[in-house]
Order: structure tokens, then sequence, then C-alpha cells
């Protein structure tokens, strides 16, 4: 088994040499015995080893034994050793969550947390093709798309699983033959749980009465999933590169006229990229919610609102998708030092400078000079408040910053978007669009103040 394994490192690429890797230990035959195989590929490869227990606080007896267990083999095997308690019966209730979807919840923040603390270049989970199985009876039981026939992934970001082709036979044949000792999980023989009633009641029937072999029939399907479903997102990648951007604030948008030519199966996956970027870390989005969507940009809606506190609207044939609630900052601008507007992707920066005498003017400007002596210093930078108001360059009176929007059609949803670079007297530049008449440059000016909008990586640009 060690050869089958080592073999599977190199073919999919989980491990590099001199990687440190960060190994979740149960104290089960499964974690043990991937503790103990990487062990022995350390020397070979480099590696640096750290394990982790967690305990949920849900078998508190059970789990001390597995503490002291886990602590003893570590000590033989020469691998430091996190042990991290959490209470998780009072965290679901918290978050209103199942205790099974809490503790998995927390095992992968834990997981993410240390891997950072003591920068392990890799997460190594125990999952086996036992357990591949199990995940895709469940998935095919539940409903699933082809994403979800794929199974568990040998590798996501930091996340490797070296056991995902080896069998639960197979482990315990190799605990047995290095004489490992290992922890038993009595809850996993209990009928409680979803995962562990297929485990112990249907996987046997379906192998007794139906298929001998729907193992290697389940794995084979997720194989073919998971290979059609790597030439789909491809094509998706490409599609989604022609008419998807990316605003200051983090909201989608998607460009209509081309997004309604595609076919609906190319519409879904490219509207489940979208979701699944806007929640981050939250389940995918299900088939439903993409239909609705996909209802709302075909059919002439307007606006829709979505599960996870987001929103989607259609503003001028673009289809702009964000979370709910308004952006909201307020920081110091001062010359020399970068100046970053809360969670805006821009920077802001501004320097002193003696007039050149030369004046240009320019709508939407991704850069403006100011007469500095005009200025009421300190500057801040902060979002647009309701009732801002001030007076544009070559106005005659003050107008709300609005309304001087809603003139030049830009539409709400953006407006939170748009920062302004205010002094002790008001706004001075609603950024991206105009500066206030009252600092503009003329004739006495001798000394101006430059600020730029800058977007980290690349040129100036607009604000929106």
């Amino acid at each position: 088994m060690l050869t089958r394994v080592k073999d599977g490192i190199t073919e999919h690429s989980l491990l590099e040499t001199g990687d440190s890797v960060l190994v979740a230990l149960s104290g089960g035959p499964d974690s043990v015995a991937l503790l103990h195989i990487l062990s022995r590929l350390r020397r070979s490869m480099k590696l640096s080893l750290r394990a982790v227990y967690i305990n949920h606080g849900l078998r508190p007896e059970a789990a001390a034994r597995e503490e002291r267990f886990c602590a003893r083999l570590c000590k033989k095997l020469k691998v430091e050793l996190d042990i991290v308690r959490e209470d998780v019966p009072v965290l679901a209730g918290r978050a209103r969550k199942s205790t099974e979807e809490t503790a998995r919840d927390l095992r992968y923040r834990l997981f993410d947390r240390l891997a950072g603390e003591h920068q392990c270049d890799r997460i190594a989970l125990g999952h086996h093709a036992d357990d591949n199985v199990e995940t895709i009876l469940f998935r095919i039981i539940r409903g699933t798309g082809k994403r979800g026939l794929g199974g568990i992934p040998i590798r996501r970001d930091k996340i490797i699983r070296p056991l995902l082709y080896v069998t639960k036979q197979e482990i315990l044949a190799y605990l047995k033959k290095e004489k490992l000792r290992y922890c038993i999980d009595l809850s996993n023989c209990s009928f409680d749980y979803t995962r562990n009633y297929i485990r112990n009641e249907l996987l046997p029937l379906i192998r007794k009465e139906l298929n001998p072999a729907v193992d290697r029939a389940l794995l084979n399907l997720a194989e073919t999933s998971r290979e059609e479903e790597q030439f789909l997102d491809k094509i998706t990648a490409g599609k989604v590169k022609k008419i998807l951007s990316e605003t200051v604030g983090g909201k989608i948008e998607l460009d209509l006229k081309r997004f309604r030519t595609y076919d609906i199966w190319l519409r879904r996956r490219v509207l489940r990229y979208c979701i699944t970027k806007c929640l981050r870390d939250s389940a995918a989005p299900g088939k439903s919610l993409i239909d609705r969507l996909d209802k709302l940009v075909t059919s002439g809606g307007k606006a829709l609102s979505l599960a996870g506190r987001l929103d989607a609207r259609i503003v001028d044939d673009r289809l702009v998708i964000g979370r709910r609630g308004k952006i909201s900052f307020r920081v110091r601008l001062s010359p020399g030092e970068d100046c970053h507007p809360g969670p805006l992707r821009m920077i802001l920066r501004c320097r002193r400078m003696r007039f050149s005498g030369r004046i240009e003017r320019k709508r939407r400007a991704l850069k403006v000079l100011v007469d500095y002596k005009k200025l009421k210093t300190p500057l801040t930078v902060r979002n647009l408040q309701p009732g801002d108001r001030f007076r544009p360059l070559g106005s005659k009176g003050t107008k709300k910053a609005g309304d001087y929007l809603t003139d030049r059609k830009v539409a709400p949803v953006y407006r939170d978007e748009i920062p302004v670079v205010c002094d002790e007297a008001g706004i001075i530049w609603l950024v991206g669009y105009e500066i206030a008449d009252r600092v503009k440059i003329d004739s006495s000016t001798s000394e101006v103040l430059k600020i730029e909008s800058v977007r980290p990586g690349k040129k100036a640009y607009a604000a929106v």
C-alpha cells in the first residue's frame, strides 16, 4: 500500500519535496495509517509533519482516550501535535445548524487556521475509496448535478487526500502488517446519521441483492463525471472571460447580450460560477436557485433576492450580483501614503506639487489637481452619505451628489462603490467623476495637490 500511495502522490502532484504538511489525526484507522505512511516518506521527500486532533465536545470520555492515544503516537513518530477543544453542540445552537454540519465546518476552519499559523503547504486528510463511494451514493439519493457525481476531490487548494484510491480493507491490512494500534469511534456503528446508514445498511444490501461490484461502478461514474466536468469547466472559463467583470466593490457583472445567446446548460454553469464567487466559502447554489436567476435574465425581470444575502439586478442590459447592504468606510488621506478605502479594490494616492501653470479639463478623470491652499485639511476618504451636497466644477450652485450621479446615469447599485475625498469643509472630489468648484485651480494657484485613483496591479481606473 505504501507504494500505491506514493505513486498516487506523484501522479496527482499532491506533495513536493520539502513540503510542510498538517495531518488531520482522529486516532481512527484511516488517519493513523495516513500519518504513519507520511512519516515513512518524510526522509525521502524531506517533509515536515505536524498533526492536529480536534475534540468536538461530543464524546468526553472517548475523546480523552483519543487525545492520549494521539499524543503517544505522535511522540513515537516524532511529530508535533496540536490538540484543539471546542463545544460543537453549543456552536451548532448558535449557528442554528446540525451537529454534523457544524463539526465539519469547524474542522475545515481550524485546518486552515493552523496551516496558516504553522506555514504548512498542505493539509492531509484520511478519506479513502469507501468514503468516496458513500459520498457519491449519498449525493445521488439526495439529488446532485454532475459536479456532485465527481465525489471527493483528491486535491483542492491546500487539502490533499493521499488515501483516496485505497480501500478500507487495504488500510486495515496495512495497520495489521505494521502492528499499529488505533481507536474505534463507536458512533460510526450507529444508524443515527445518514452516512452511517448508507455505510452499514444500504451499501451491504445493494452489494448482496443488486450489484456486488457497486463500489467500482460508483467510482467509475465519479471518474467519468470528473473528466467531463473538467472539460466543461474549460469551456465555461473561456465564456466567463468574455462576459464577466468585477467592480471595485466586489459585485459581479454579466454582459447579458452575449449571455442570452448561450444554451441553457452553459447559462446555468456561468450563473453558478457567479454565485459561488460571491458566496465564497458557502455551499454551491442548487438548481432551483440557478433556474430562478436564469428566468430573471431571460424573461425581462428587474431584481431578485438570493440566498446568502445576495441581490441580483438587471442594470442597462447587465446582470449585477452583489451582497445585500451598503459598503461603509472612512479613512485618512495623507500626502505620500497609500489610502485603502475600506473593502474597495482600489488605492488613493496624493502628493503636493508646485503648479506648472497648465490646466487640463477632463470628465470622469482618474486623477485630479486641486489648489492646495484652498483645502481645509486633514483629508478623509469615505462612502457617499444621504444628503451629501457639493458644487460641481463650473456649476452656479450646490447639488446633491445623488442627483449629480442620476444626471450622469449612474445606477444606484454602484453608488456605494464611489468614494468621496473630503476636507473639513466637505466634498472636494467625487472620485472618478468631478471635483468641487471651490478647490479648482485658477490664475492665483501656486501649489496643487495631485490625487489619483489606482487599482492594485493596474493603471489608474474609473471608480465604477
